[in-house]
């Protein structure tokens, strides 16, 4: 599937009146920025919202100070860490509206990101967002909005690949390659069909630091794998590679960015998600190599009902979370 932004897409955008947003926001161990995040949520303009933090069993309070935010969100915590995959399908069964924003429980957005995206929304688009990185300090050093926009830090927008074997597409490189995805696809659309342009693949793109997503769509391939659990950078790749076979077109929104905090220990984590990588490669290529699931909803449903049977509501009408499936 070729990703799209064309004049029939653009026109679709003109005469679009603000759909609601479910945002999805998994949390572990993010305490550090958890109110900030929902304080950037709670300021989006134009745009209705409902708000669920799905915390997976972390070890700080995250998932208590979300609970007492103004915003009121739907606070969930999972009975024991089973991975970031397992939090967004939970709250995805629980999203009301038809798209949902995933948001990363470190992402700090700007008044109108979020609008950026509920105003593209389709039932067959993939939004991409984008993000800029900021050291944890930066966030007491007062407002972090981005006055100027620097798409180059996405690695979807510029990256240098280094001398050897790529890790996803095992192209070979003899000296470090450059890349400008988008301006190189033209804004993706030439991007598809099972081409690789070094390291990217279309699925590939879909990264969920920042993304909207139609829920329906997302609930019938059978959402995220968990055996993603432990591994680290492809999870979204593949939801993105199902809901591609499913028919949906992948799209990217370069006015929604938001800026990605890393936490203060940022080193020790990355370098934990580096060493997961080949292991992450090798189980993304073994489920692409499989059959399109089938049965996908009814796994999903199941999957997160006997998930929400042992999780912690911790805010939130639980009677009606009890109910959902």
């Amino acid at each position: 599937m070729i990703a799209t932004q064309d004049n029939d897409f653009r026109l679709r955008v003109a005469g679009t009146e603000n759909m609601p947003l479910s945002v999805v926001v998994p949390i572990r161990n993010r305490a550090f920025v958890i109110n900030r995040v929902l304080d950037a949520i709670a300021a989006s303009k134009s745009v209705d919202l409902e708000v669920i933090v799905v915390d997976d069993a972390s070890d700080d309070d995250g998932a208590f100070r979300a609970a007492a935010h103004p915003c009121s969100p739907t606070v969930v915590r999972l009975a024991k860490p089973i991975g970031s995959s397992v939090a967004r399908n939970v709250g995805t069964i629980l999203a009301s509206a038809q798209t949902v924003a995933y948001v990363d429980g470190d992402m700090l957005l700007p008044p109108l990101t979020l609008h950026e995206l509920a105003a593209r929304a389709a039932d067959d688009l993939v939004l991409l967002g984008f993000r800029q990185h900021v050291p944890a300090a930066a966030i007491d050093a007062g407002p972090l909005t981005p006055t100027s926009v620097d798409l180059d830090q996405d690695p979807r927008v510029s990256t240098i690949f280094p001398v050897g074997i790529l890790p996803f597409s095992g192209a070979i490189l003899d000296g470090p390659e450059y890349c400008r995805l988008l301006e190189e696809t033209d804004d993706l659309r030439t991007l598809g069909h099972g081409r690789w342009i070094l390291d990217w693949a279309l699925p590939r793109t879909v990264i969920t630091a920042l993304v909207a997503m139609p829920r329906d769509a997302v609930i019938d391939v059978g959402g995220f794998h968990p055996g993603f659990h432990g591994l680290w950078g492809a999870e979204d790749a593949y939801v993105g590679a199902k809901l591609i076979a499913a028919g949906c077109k992948v799209a990217p929104v370069r006015s929604a960015v938001g800026l990605h905090v890393d936490p203060p220990e940022a080193q020790p984590e990355n370098g934990k998600k580096q060493s997961s990588l080949p292991r992450t490669v090798a189980f993304y290529r073994s489920l692409l190599a499989q059959p399109m699931p089938v049965g996908g909803d009814t796994w999903l449903r199941e999957h997160a009902r006997a998930h929400l049977d042992q999780a912690t509501v911790i805010r939130g009408d639980r009677a009606l979370i009890r109910s959902v499936s």
